[in-house]
């Protein structure tokens, strides 16, 4: 039988203290924290412990030990210690390829604050990011160059673009060759002394009204991202750990870096989902544990048959992003011969905050129970009194615990809009079982969930708008068998201009080349008119009512 790092819930519940995240980490928890430091160079002495397991898209395959991370993100922050100084923002855009990770580690030992963009963002949500945060550095490859090229068009602030192009192609005047610079640099570096209150990572988070917001979080996050891969994740010694999540999003982040501070071997692979390649892979490295989101396991599903030559070596799964029906976590078990735990958070608050737990039975399309060190609750929005079991309110936490965040950025008034007393509010609508589990109801707000994406309506609305075609445009989530969600859009057509299949086809493709390729409807219906109420306010309420339902999963 498997022994878990938590065995027994309710004791390491009452019992719990941050420190013994760190104690079991053979960590004194230090006043100067810098979380580089602490999930590579703490293991760089072990020249034979792999950092990093890498499979490319064309077939590569890349080793890398933590001992060549740690000398690769030195020379990376002898780079970039010459463009930026500590505070500074930089910015990657690329996918996930070892240069990536590199970057990554490179640019928090530098004391600068790390931000990732997804590939699937366009010009117009990059511009928007880079802008709002004063960027000084954005890290990309040659193939996205030209992207990044249309994006700076209106970001004054970025000074420097490095770009890794192994053969010099796609290098522009002025831009930084990461090849030449890594070559020519120190494989020394002293690490900035920061303290668990300075910044260190920096996401964009979509919301219901106004573009996407900074969400700042400190050097402590780390504290707290520990204890969920300790418990969660339950990572142990020997493990290959697959976490699908890109570092474009703040998940990517907090699986790469929490499985490095407790000195986990990482697979990436770095294409996007395929059900055919995934097989492969599981079939060619020993993967023990993986996360990924709903729409793969679903998906898996639908494939199964790839795995039946497959020798799995998985011994625990999980799952982030919206809930899982029960049809899969049975899949899981009989095809997976794992059990796929549900998890739940967000980027407001820097982790998994409530999960299901290996050691802990569990109740499929439950999102678990909160993460010891955290107390929640589901809350009357308006008083924040906590609701009694099986009463739907919204799902809230307090405390202070360390992966919590530190502010919008350079929004305060929006960061205090979260709160009700001391509740943070997380949007998200449920209720809490007799026994403590935690059941997702659904958003509280506007906010689309789509195959494990976060999509605010007001970005895709004002992208829609720049088209010549659309004089009005409204968005809300239709339910999907496998995406859970996808974006359906109603547009009000400008005059002269006739619905048709060709200008769905162009505006469709008009927000995926500008904002985000998961941002574009994948449904559009013409109407006359749009409902609203006597204020001129769209009624989303009522178009949701018009999309349907998706059927059994």
């Amino acid at each position: 039988m498997t022994q878990h790092n938590l065995d027994d819930y309710d004791a390491l519940r009452e019992s719990f203290d941050w420190s013994d995240v760190f104690d079991e980490a053979d960590w004194d928890a230090p006043e100067r924290l810098n979380v580089a430091h602490e999930t590579v160079d703490r293991y760089a002495d072990d020249r034979g412990r792999v950092a990093l397991y890498w499979a490319g898209t064309d077939g590569e395959r890349e080793t890398v030990s933590f001992w060549e991370l740690a000398e690769r993100s030195n020379r990376f922050a002898n780079v970039l210690s010459e463009l930026v100084d500590a505070g500074d923002r930089v910015f990657s855009y690329m996918p996930r390829v070892p240069e990536h990770y590199v970057a990554l580690v490179g640019t928090l030992k530098t004391g600068a604050v790390w931000g990732s963009i997804n590939e699937r963002f366009g010009p117009d949500g990059i511009a928007y990011r880079l802008d709002d945060c004063d960027a000084k550095v954005v890290v990309t490859t040659a193939d996205n160059r030209d992207t990044v090229a249309r994006a700076l068009e209106d970001v004054p602030s970025v000074d420097h673009v490095v770009v890794v192009s192994d053969d010099g192609t796609g290098i522009r005047r002025g831009d930084v060759s990461y090849h030449a610079a890594m070559a020519d640099a120190s494989r020394e570096f002293e690490v900035a002394e920061t303290s668990g209150d300075d910044d260190a990572l920096l996401y964009y988070t979509s919301g219901t009204t106004g573009p996407a917001k900074g969400v700042l979080h400190e050097q402590r996050w780390l504290g707290g991202v520990a204890a969920t891969q300790r418990y969660a994740v339950d990572l142990q010694p020997g493990d290959i750990y697959w976490s699908t999540g890109d570092l474009g999003w703040l998940t990517g982040a907090i699986n790469t870096l929490g499985a490095w501070f407790w000195g986990t071997s990482q697979f990436v692979y770095e294409g996007e989902f395929d059900p055919e390649t995934w097989a492969d892979l599981l079939d060619e490295y020993p993967i023990s544990v993986l996360f990924s989101v709903p729409t793969a396991y679903r998906m898996l599903r639908e494939h199964d048959e790839l795995l039946d030559d497959v020798s799995l070596d998985l011994r625990h799964a999980l799952s982030i992003g919206e809930p899982l029906s029960a049809g899969v976590v049975e899949w899981g078990e009989e095809t997976l011969d794992v059990t796929i735990h549900d998890t739940y958070g967000q980027t407001e608050t820097g982790n998994m905050i409530v999960n299901n737990y290996p050691a802990m039975d569990v109740r499929p399309g439950s999102m678990g129970k909160p993460l010891p060190g955290i107390e929640a609750a589901v809350v009357d929005p308006d008083t924040g009194e906590r609701l009694p079991p099986g009463e739907t309110g919204e799902i809230a936490q307090r405390g202070d615990y360390p992966c919590f965040f530190a502010g919008y950025w350079e929004q305060p008034a929006k960061t205090e809009e979260c709160f009700v007393g001391d509740w943070y509010l997380s949007g998200d609508l449920g209720y809490v079982d007799e026994d403590g589990y935690f059941w997702f109801e659904g958003r509280a707000d506007d906010v689309i969930l789509s195959s494990g994406y976060r999509i605010g309506p007001f970005e895709v609305e004002s992208s829609l708008g720049e088209h010549e075609a659309v004089a009005e445009a409204a968005v809300v989530p239709k339910p999907h068998p496998e995406r859970g969600n996808v974006v359906k859009a109603y547009l009000v057509l400008s005059e002269g201009y006739e619905p048709s299949a060709d200008l769905e086809a162009d505006v469709k493709d008009h927000v995926k080349s500008e904002l985000a390729a998961h941002e574009y409807p994948r449904e559009v219906e013409f109407v006359d008119e749009l409902p609203k109420t006597v204020t001129g306010k769209i009624r989303r309420t009522e178009l949701r009512d018009r999309t349907g339902d998706a059927g059994e999963e």
